[in-house]
C-alpha cells in the first residue's frame, strides 16, 4: 500500500503571515500612540500646572517604544504615581515652613503629611497595551 500527501492552502498561510509581518511595526506604533495618549489623561487629572503631562516622553528603542516621564520635569510625578506614605514635612532652608491661609498666612515648624495613595495609570497603560494592539492588528488584517 503506497500513501501519499498533499498540501492544500498553504499559499493562503504563506499570505496571511506575510500580512501580519507588515502589520506588525504599524500596529505597534498606533499601540504606543494610544498609550501615550492615555498616560497623558491620566496624568493631566492629577496635575493643574500641566509639567506632568509635559513630562511625557515616546521615544522608539530597537523592541519597541518605551513611554516614561522624565522626572527632570516633573520630579514628583514619582509620589503622585507611587504615592507616599505618611511623613513629616521639615522646612529646608529657613526656620518656619509659610503658606496662606484665611485670614493671612498660616506658619509651622513642621507638618505632618497624611501620606497619598497613588495613581498608578503607567501600570494600567502596560495591562492596557496587549488589547490595544490586538485591537490594531484585527484592523490592519481586515482593512
Amino acid at each position: 500500500m503506497k500513501l501519499s500527501s498533499q498540501v492544500v492552502g498553504d499559499e493562503a498561510v504563506r499570505t496571511m503571515f506575510a500580512r501580519i509581518g507588515e502589520a506588525g511595526p504599524r500596529a505597534l506604533a498606533a499601540t504606543a500612540e494610544d498609550a501615550e495618549v492615555y498616560v497623558e489623561g491620566e496624568a493631566a487629572q492629577h496635575n493643574r500646572s500641566g509639567k506632568m503631562v509635559a513630562s511625557i516622553t515616546k521615544t522608539r528603542e530597537p523592541d519597541g517604544w518605551r513611554i516614561a516621564h522624565d522626572l527632570r520635569v516633573a520630579p514628583y510625578t514619582v509620589f503622585v504615581h507611587w504615592g507616599a506614605k505618611p511623613h513629616k514635612i521639615k522646612p529646608k532652608n529657613k526656620r518656619v515652613l509659610r503658606w496662606p491661609g484665611p485670614g493671612g498666612f498660616n506658619f509651622a515648624k513642621g507638618v505632618d503629611h497624611p501620606g497619598y495613595k497613588g495613581d498608578a495609570w503607567m501600570v494600567r497603560a502596560a495591562a492596557q497595551a496587549p488589547r490595544m494592539f490586538a485591537f490594531h492588528i484585527d484592523a490592519l488584517l481586515k482593512g
